[in-house]
């Protein structure tokens, strides 16, 4: 049963008027620090037809916490823009057969209509989108910084490739331990090329390190660990060959050497350095020369990667003893190393900021002076990637012929462009300062604003996009541009929605639009209907018997508060209501909190029971939440309002602190109301205790005492 009201009219003539009166945005100039709250959103990439129902199930998460904070009190800057340059971008656009130009003002507003749509409090003032000219240009700025300081460079290495992309990737942007690309999953290969890195290994230890202060899921800080990997071990010669092992103590197993294809000691032989015996040298594909020392020894009877290469090739596999631990710390040098590399950021795609250097015959590469950025991306008819390691910006020969900024001789623009990561890696940064022209970001703005208090992202983005934007932030802060070294402080990761039992996507035809359900029963039936459906931080499935059982409390809702006044209601029931609400929201167990809202119902009757209702409905349901305070005869807008108080004395004798362990020790307590479900403490104490974290732990819980995560290890 819907809302006895025009919902698409409604929402529509409650929207426009949030734009006109400012609700979503705040002067940040006006406000104390203290009081600022920075919500913030990955912002997509406007490389398809348009949202799907998964972005919204995020996007409405985000949104319901912004709002709450708003309602509790804080100035909440809740931004969005749109990542819009990039391969993601340029690879639809060949799809479609349109040129990356007009297809990004096309899908952008197209995306933005949908954003506006789903009822988010976004400040609109501050749109930023990458592939504006007053926005890459500051993106080459920081480029330009970073040569200066010695942390960009230009290098020959073998490099990722990706054949059907026709570009080079970085470390990161493959899968299946490097074997494919991410983003169309083609075989790559390697190719020794000339590009450009940043030295974000220069960072591995301060990257490490700043993850024990940071408040995200643990999977999140485990997975970034295990991708700066780094490993102590030792470094060991074979003649002239040098390799690093963790484990020197299987020194006495090793029966071959592998090097990267083409090495020069591939088919001979190098002397073990115990036993003198000669150890045959292969050519290995796993091995590339240019990370760690270039070689590595097999050892077959310990390592499953070597067994199978030894079986393969016929090697023999030995059975030695292995070294004793004294016998193993004085073996070779000791060494440290990690499985980050470089970043490499150039791409020779067209879609994207041209890296600002120029190459003089005698200057060398040169930075393009701040006074003469951005350098506009030319606009070219043919934008195909070449295959050829070129550029399509190697054609527009007006473009690419220039002059030195350093000597006025002549010298040739740099034809790559970077990466898309380049361009998010410091968004968040000029949010806040969208109106100054002159610089980046401004600098008192930035210290009022930032770090961001509330990020919420992918888990597709824990090793790439939030460890670049970390990368970048450090050495801004290096520099002196930024006072702080963190951006992100506190991050959660948003779960992911399937459709019916199976991932949305367009080869399997059940890819839904917010559109189709927007149009038919509104966005708050569409937002709550998500959120209600499974987990912010999980996700699962979503069905349309959930948009009806949210039309349906809606309905009850419509009823209940237009309808005549009632009794006063119970007030333990109202403090418990708000403060299990409250306490839900703040742990973003929105499906939680609908729930409460849908069992405080049946105690609403009185007039001040119905305002508090539909304050607490107001995150969820905005537009709805709206209507009725309206209908109260309240002075807009309900959003505006504070969050609704309770009496804590009211629940001392309702909650109940429990014990959390891990491995049997006591990590500290949490309080919980005394007749919390099982899962709800579980939850809750997970998130309470650090490195508690492993996603399979098993747990004990004893109700009302103790909760104790069993991982196995030692605690």
């Amino acid at each position: 049963m819907p809302v006895p009201y025009d919902v698409r009219q409604v929402e529509e003539r409650w929207r426009q008027r949030w734009e006109a009166e400012g609700v979503g945005s705040v002067d940040l100039d006006a406000v104390d620090p203290s009081d600022v709250f920075y919500n913030l959103a990955e912002f997509p990439y406007p490389s398809a037809e348009g949202l799907h129902v998964g972005h919204v199930f995020r996007y409405a998460g985000v949104d319901v916490y912004g709002r709450y904070q708003r309602m509790a009190g804080k100035h909440v800057f809740q931004p969005i823009g749109f990542d819009a340059f990039g391969i993601h971008t340029e690879n639809y656009a060949l799809k479609v057969g349109e040129h990356p130009s007009s297809l990004t003002a096309r899908t952008t507003a197209r995306f933005r209509r949908q954003l506006e749509r789903i009822g988010a409090a976004w400040d609109w003032s501050r749109m930023i989108d990458t592939s504006h000219p007053e926005y890459y240009r500051w993106t080459q700025w920081i480029l330009v910084r970073l040569f200066e300081a010695g942390l960009l460079y230009r290098a020959e290495a073998p490099v990722i490739w990706c054949p059907s992309c026709l570009t080079v990737l970085a470390q990161e942007q493959t899968e299946r331990d490097g074997a494919v690309c991410e983003r169309c999953e083609s075989a790559v290969t390697q190719r020794a090329m000339t590009q450009w890195f940043l030295r974000i290994t220069d960072y591995a230890d301060r990257l490490l390190a700043g993850l024990d202060d940071l408040d995200w899921p643990e999977r999140a800080k485990r997975l970034q660990r295990q991708w700066i990997g780094r490993s102590e071990g030792r470094e060991i010669t074979f003649g002239d060959l040098t390799v690093f092992t963790t484990r020197p103590d299987t020194l006495p197993a090793v029966t071959f050497l592998a090097v990267p294809p083409g090495h020069p000691a591939a088919g001979d032989t190098r002397p073990h350095p115990i036993t003198g015996a000669s150890i045959p040298v292969y050519e290995a594909d796993y091995v590339v020369e240019a990370y760690g020392t270039g070689a590595v020894m097999g050892v077959p009877a310990h390592d499953e990667r070597d067994r199978r290469f030894a079986e393969e090739h016929a090697i023999p596999i030995s059975d030695a003893d292995l070294l004793e631990p004294s016998a193993a710390a004085s073996v070779g040098a000791p060494a440290t190393r990690y499985r980050l590399r470089d970043w490499l950021i150039s791409r020779q795609r067209y879609w994207g900021p041209p890296i600002p250097i120029v190459h003089c015959r005698d200057c060398g590469a040169v930075a393009v002076p701040e006074d003469e950025l951005p350098v506009l991306l030319p606009e070219v008819d043919e934008f195909r990637p070449t295959g050829t390691g070129q550029s399509p910006l190697t054609a527009a020969h007006g473009w690419v012929n220039t002059s030195c900024p350093q000597c006025g001789g002549p010298a040739r623009r740099d034809t790559d462009v970077s990466d898309t990561f380049v361009d998010s890696a410091w968004y968040f940064l000029r949010y806040p300062s969208t109106e100054y022209n002159d610089r980046a970001w401004d600098p008192d703005r930035t210290a009022k604003v930032l770090p961001v208090d509330f990020y919420a992202g992918g888990p597709e983005h824990v090793q790439r996009h939030h460890l670049y934007a970390r990368f970048v932030t450090m050495a801004l802060h290096d520099l002196g541009l930024v006072p702080f070294e963190e951006p992100f402080p506190r991050i959660r990761i948003g779960g992911m929605i399937v459709k019916d039992g199976a991932k949305m996507s367009k080869s399997r035809g059940n890819v839904v639009t917010p559109d189709d359900y927007i149009d038919t029963v509104g966005s708050d039936a569409l937002r709550c209907g998500l959120l209600f459906s499974a987990p912010w931080e999980q996700g699962g499935d979503f069905t349309d018997a959930a948009i009806a059982g949210i039309e349906r409390f809606f309905a009850k809702s419509w009823k209940t508060i237009t309808g005549p006044d009632g009794d006063p209601a119970d007030e333990l029931a109202m403090a418990r209501s708000i403060h299990a609400v409250t306490e839900a929201i703040e742990r973003l167990a929105f499906n939680v909190a609908i729930a409460r809202l849908m069992e405080l119902l049946s105690e609403v009757g009185s007039p001040a029971s119905k305002r508090i209702f539909v304050r607490l409905l107001a995150p969820f349901a905005p537009h709805l939440a709206e209507e009725l305070w309206h209908r109260l005869g309240e002075p807009f807008s309900v959003h505006t309002q504070p969050w609704p108080q309770y009496d804590g004395r009211l629940l001392e004798d309702e909650e109940v602190e429990i014990v959390v362990q891990v491995d049997g020790k006591v990590r500290g307590t949490i309080t919980v109301p005394r007749d919390a479900p099982e899962p709800d403490v579980c939850e809750i104490a997970r998130r309470d205790v650090e490195a508690l974290g492993t996603d399979d732990s098993r747990v004990v819980y004893v109700p009302g005492r103790v909760v104790n995560f069993v991982t196995g290890s030692d605690g």
